[in-house]
């Protein structure tokens, strides 16, 4: 599980759900005899299905009927990530319809923004460099995640932020144009109101070091 869930994801997958009303997910899986046999898909593995359909497991067809159950695994059992669901849609989903897609989109954007909602030391958070790392697999530019975070300028936003700055600085794996973003005069005004609006509290030092990085 790489986030709190909250109502927005929760719509965003009820919404995947509907976009892929015509792919009803098989109950059944033919499989590799050597490999897995025939799988029931309510008594597997989250992490074999996202790795092995359309592979050894299935096909292509099952994989795109299975997205649904796979992203709403990847969000509520700790068995399967994101990331792995992610890339492997990205690997098939060039032949899907922009409804499809678009509702994968959706998930993803709903999930974003619940972790910019949540601080990043949250036991039930991540970090920012984390979830663009995940996200990063559908191959999908970050302008649309970055159009989110200049829009939620709100502690937690701005901590993750300042996280993210720190992080990249000690060698944290960073895309080179969120970085920039990240590093923009805007960015570092808003991480200096940020410093002066949270003062006393726990992230003030992470919002300090950010503002000294940036610059």
């Amino acid at each position: 599980m790489d986030v709190k869930t909250d109502a927005g994801v929760d719509a965003a997958l009820w919404g995947l759900e509907a976009a892929f009303v015509a792919h009803p997910a098989p109950e059944l899986l033919a499989g590799c005899p050597h490999c897995h046999g025939e799988v029931w898909v309510a008594n597997a593995d989250p992490l074999t299905l996202a790795l092995a359909l359309g592979n050894t497991l299935g096909t292509p067809e099952d994989l795109r009927a299975l997205t649904p159950w796979l992203l709403r695994r990847a969000l509520t059992d700790d068995r399967v990530d994101l990331r792995t669901v992610l890339t492997r849609v990205a690997e098939n989903w060039e032949g899907w319809s922009e409804l499809e897609r678009n509702a994968v989109r959706d998930v993803v954007d709903a999930v974003w923004s619940a972790l910019l909602d949540t601080h990043p030391d949250d036991p039930e958070g991540a970090t920012a460099v984390a979830m663009l790392d995940s996200i990063g697999a559908l191959g999908d530019p970050p302008d649309r995640l970055l159009a989110i975070w200049d829009y939620k300028e709100i502690a937690s936003a701005d901590h993750h932020l300042a996280e993210l700055v720190v992080d990249a600085f000690y060698g944290a794996r960073v895309a080179p144009e969120v970085l920039a973003w990240a590093r923009a005069d805007d960015r570092r005004a808003r991480l200096e109101r940020a410093r002066d609006r949270d003062r006393g509290r726990p992230w003030v030092g992470t919002l300090t070091a950010a503002c000294d990085l940036a610059g």
